[in-house]
């Protein structure tokens, strides 16, 4: 099995954020309280169940995923990057609206106003198709959306994880040490 990344992980060193942020669209109020934050990371990994919490004074998220299958990340506060999806057969689903409020729309998918051949409505979300796999002891993510090349690598060296986060060829890397 490949490396256990379980543990609480203090950033240490943030490099190239900014312009990562900037790559995004993130607007210039936001990238200025993100760079100022100094966020920490707490892992769980159960074979290849992983939640990774990333933990700041300003907003958290959290991540839940099984490596090696596609799942939608929902990326609501963090970069709001909006995608494409499909619903079929859905009667109701959550949502953030502009003010970050969670809402939640009833008969999203009504049988009468269905187009030919079966398929639901699209509609704009703030989720992203994402899948993660392993390559060898590091761990590749690969996100789906407007932006190309979006996606990050983790791995361990020591007693420190290290982050790449990578968009439309902008590199931003990050080191954590593990303190439990």
């Amino acid at each position: 099995m490949p490396v256990d990344f379980t543990g609480y992980w203090k950033m240490l060193a943030n490099e190239n954020f900014e312009e990562y942020l900037r790559a995004l669209d993130v607007n210039v109020a936001l990238r200025k309280i993100a760079n100022l934050l100094k966020p920490d990371k707490e892992i769980v990994q159960d074979g290849d169940h992983m939640i990774i919490r990333t933990l700041s004074t300003f907003r958290n998220y959290i991540m839940d995923f099984q490596v090696g299958k596609e799942f939608e990340e929902d990326l609501t506060g963090i970069d709001d990057r909006k995608c494409m999806m499909q619903f079929s057969k859905c009667h109701y689903a959550h949502f953030a609206d502009e003010n970050l409020r969670l809402r939640e729309v009833k008969n999203l998918f009504d049988p009468r106003s269905q187009p030919a051949g079966g398929r639901g409505r699209i509609l704009t979300g703030l989720f992203k198709k994402t899948t993660v796999s392993w390559d060898g002891d590091k761990l590749e993510c690969v996100q789906k959306g407007e932006k190309e090349g979006r996606g990050w690598t983790q791995w361990i060296e020591g007693d420190e994880l290290h982050l790449e986060m990578r968009v439309q060829g902008v590199v931003c890397k990050q080191v954590f040490k593990k303190v439990h």
